[in-house]
């Protein structure tokens, strides 16, 4: 689990990470029952002395904020204050027209299967499938009580989010929260209504959000992200961002673009869809806070997922409404799907509650961090220092500027995909390489292909089939 914190160095670093951690925790971002990562994993984390963490620890459990359990860790105590109650709105039925879907675009950043938790995930079902005769039949329409419970205790405590079960709705993917965000936006627009899209923008995304219906606005990216200043003036249904790693540019949003969007959404009367699918992998020092920890006026929605950490094996995505929309979000919800999740949430569920699955995202993310590391060091080896990369703070894959004369996106984008890369073109002379696989060894001898063809020169590289089977594909 990362924990929001920001510590400061030239400050006595025990006091900060007391402070901030109570805070978070009277808070509630904490939850009751939340299970803290190890010392150890907190050091690493932060980059601090072991001891200082056990002190802050002992401190915090000395004030009753924190408490142990044999053989299982330090988890948040009791709660510090009353749950705010549910204020229910009135829901009306969306409509859902169909539409054509484009092809999917191409796109950079596969997972490594090698590093899904088999064994974990198979046992995890095992006693599922034990426990069968104890579920019932019928569930919550939002989804399982309990999954929605430990994702809402996930997300309090690792986006510092105070946020409740009953505001967390629990869908099949990312494709069906897009859908169901899009009909909560339409409950309150006419047909025609303004969609405003990052550009660049996946096709399939922007054609679930706009249904046919709506008039698409696109919005240009830059090295901070949406540029806030070119949003349109008037009234708009939605607008769709992802600000931990815009899909597919990889830029991070701005705090003060974060705060400018939200000021004209409150303006523009807009439902903002924060998406965060690809921000659990997030590497080093990423603190800005969520749009909607930021949200005064409840108009975001917050989509998640564990298809980025878990792949496409484990493809469960949830939505996290404001309270004004929880009625209507679980009409909505029922109308595009009815069903519950079985057996596969309730691995998740254990996998959560568990700890398991902080332990694997904190193994995931040093994996993947090693292996971006070696793509960008091999890029400004081969193509020079000054090398642009973009997007590296999250996800799976970087945005790369090649030399400008080193032929067109698409040109190079094979390139890379014979030299054993995982790639693909991005207009603007970018091109998206992923760093999910292949491995370390793999990705240091694609690039020097890769710049050896760029060349045309011949520098006694192994052939491409010496490659791991499954990487060196073709375009």
């Amino acid at each position: 689990m990362l924990i929001p914190l920001k510590l400061v160095r030239d400050q006595q670093l025990q006091q900060q990470l007391f402070d901030q951690l109570r805070a978070l925790i009277v808070s509630r971002r904490l939850r009751p029952g939340t299970r803290l990562p190890s010392s150890r994993m907190m050091a690493e984390q932060f980059a601090i002395s072991r001891v200082t963490v056990l002190l802050t620890y002992e401190r915090l459990i000395a004030d009753g904020y924190l408490e142990t359990r044999p053989a299982a860790g330090t988890f948040v105590a009791r709660p510090p204050g009353p749950v705010r109650p549910c204020i229910s709105a009135v829901a009306e039925p969306a409509e859902h027209p169909g539409h054509a879907m484009p092809e999917p675009e191409p796109r950079a950043g596969c997972p490594d299967p090698s590093l899904f938790p088999a064994g974990r995930w198979r046992s995890l079902l095992r006693a599922g499938l034990d426990s069968l005769g104890e579920q019932r039949a019928t569930g919550h329409p939002a989804g399982s009580a309990a999954l929605r419970d430990a994702i809402a205790s996930w997300v309090s405590a690792s986006r510092g989010l105070a946020v409740a079960p009953d505001q967390v709705l629990v869908v099949r993917s990312r494709q069906q929260a897009l859908h169901l965000a899009a009909g909560l936006a339409w409950r309150a627009w006419p047909s025609g209504a303004r969609i405003v899209l990052e550009d660049p923008c996946d096709a399939a995304t922007a054609a679930t959000l706009v249904w046919g219906r709506g008039e698409p606005v696109q919005v240009p990216v830059d090295a901070d992200g949406l540029c806030t200043d070119r949003l349109p003036a008037g009234n708009a249904a939605l607008l769709h961002v992802t600000p931990e790693h815009q899909r597919p540019f990889g830029a991070a949003l701005s705090l003060d673009r974060r705060l400018a969007l939200l000021d004209w959404a409150a303006r523009s009367g807009a439902l903002v869809l924060e998406e965060d699918c690809e921000g659990e992998l997030r590497y080093g020092d990423m603190n800005a806070p969520s749009l909607m920890s930021l949200d005064e006026m409840e108009c975001v929605v917050r989509i998640g997922g564990f298809g980025v950490s878990l792949g496409p094996w484990v493809d469960v995505a949830y939505l996290v409404v404001p309270r004004r929309l929880i009625a209507a979000a679980i009409v909505a919800r029922r109308l595009i799907d009815d069903s519950r999740g079985g057996l596969e949430h309730a691995a998740l569920t254990k996998f959560l509650e568990g700890g398991g699955y902080a332990r694997h995202l904190h193994r995931l993310t040093r994996t993947y961090a090693g292996r971006r590391d070696v793509l960008i060091a091999a890029l400004r080896r081969q193509f020079g220092q000054n090398t642009r990369v973009l997007g590296e703070q999250a996800g799976l894959h970087l945005a790369w500027y090649p030399p400008a004369d080193g032929g067109s996106p698409d040109a190079i984008a094979t390139l890379a995909r014979h030299s054993g890369l995982d790639a693909a073109a991005l207009a603007d002379g970018v091109v998206l390489i992923g760093f999910g696989v292949p491995d370390e060894n793999h990705i240091e001898t694609g690039v020097r292909r890769l710049a050896a063809a760029m060349t045309e020169a011949d520098d006694g590289l192994p052939r491409i089939s010496a490659l791991s089977a499954g990487f060196a594909r073709s375009g």
